[in-house]
């Protein structure tokens, strides 16, 4: 019990906020501020999107955790974009949707302290230039920009 209650209380304010308030938006917009059980369902799928990466670190003590490297977010991305345009589940939506921001906000948390996102390419043999971090990025930016495009259209 205690580490579930820990899950809970290490998510970063912010990104909690952050999180939340994307889901309510993009919700309200998909359904036009007329909310129905596909966008309660929704609702419920971001709100355990925003836990969830941070509780299978937890739960199943991933350390260095798999989720914070490149090759999770390319495959993440494959699998969000499929979930986003094929499923008609909402509550995985909302899973993918939410999970996307924190990752994102993740990303976006280190390139503040660091300066780079060194410690997502561990896995990558070879040391990838910081300009291309950066390119990278904004790559996975634009498609969630994307993703939420798409969902909402």
């Amino acid at each position: 019990m205690n580490t579930i209650v820990d899950i809970f209380r290490k998510k970063p304010l912010f990104t909690l906020i952050f999180c939340l308030s994307y889901i309510f938006v993009v919700g309200f917009v998909k359904w036009n501020i007329r909310p129905n059980i596909s966008s309660i369902l929704f609702l419920a799928g971001g709100a355990v999107g925003v836990y969830f990466l941070d509780a299978a670190e937890v739960l199943f003590h991933l350390t260095p955790s798999p989720f914070r490297s490149i090759v999770f977010s390319c495959g993440f991305i494959i699998v969000s974009l499929f979930i986003i345009t094929s499923s008609a589940s909402f509550l995985a939506s909302g899973l993918v949707l939410s999970s996307y921001v924190t990752i994102l906000l993740w990303k976006i948390s280190e390139w503040q302290k660091e300066g780079n996102l060194n410690s997502w390419y561990r896995m990558i043999s070879v040391p990838v230039p910081v300009v291309i971090q950066r390119y990278l990025l904004y790559g996975h930016i634009a498609v969630f920009l994307l993703e939420t495009t798409l969902f909402i259209l």
